[in-house]
């Protein structure tokens, strides 16, 4: 197989049948897997993406809150834009984003309160024409899906 001949076995090898099917390269010069779009299995029926989580913008960041996104769902945004402005600890700062791409989908609303940093916040798309594969998105983590709630106590 191409893993083989290149070298590469095992987990590494699924990596790069994985990067085929997500259209990245798989692995960072550290050899850790780096697909941009890996929220819950899902994935794989849904175009190349970019799930956008709530950033760490101050050292001592837990959780902060969405006080107005400045994009909208279909706007296009380009690296170093501010797509929302969060309220942090200590003050209320711009998130800016590091890639160009297309507002597919805000998973949060404005004035969300009390969003743990890493909590999937928004999606960006390359193309487009694949917002609307992200119309009912919600991946593991985001606030309101089954994952995010512990399931409930069975009956006695």
């Amino acid at each position: 197989t191409r893993a083989r001949r290149s070298g590469h076995t095992g987990v590494m090898a699924v990596g790069h049948r994985l990067a085929r099917v997500v259209g990245r390269a798989p692995f960072s010069m550290c050899g850790g897997f780096q697909p941009r779009a890996v929220m819950g299995a899902r994935w794989l029926s849904l175009p190349t993406h970019t799930v956008l989580t709530m950033p760490a913008l101050s050292p001592t960041m837990e959780s902060g809150n969405i006080v107005s996104w400045l994009k909208a769902e279909g706007e296009s945004i380009g690296a170093g834009d501010t797509i929302a402005q969060v309220e942090t600890d200590k003050a209320t700062v711009d998130f800016e984003v590091q890639d160009d791409g297309i507002v597919a989908k805000l998973l949060v609303p404005a004035g969300s309160s009390d969003l743990t940093v890493g909590t999937p916040v928004a999606v960006l798309v390359e193309e487009a024409e694949h917002v609307a594969a992200f119309k009912d998105f919600k991946p593991e983590g985001a606030p309101g899906t089954d994952s995010a709630a512990s399931p409930p106590p069975p009956p006695p």
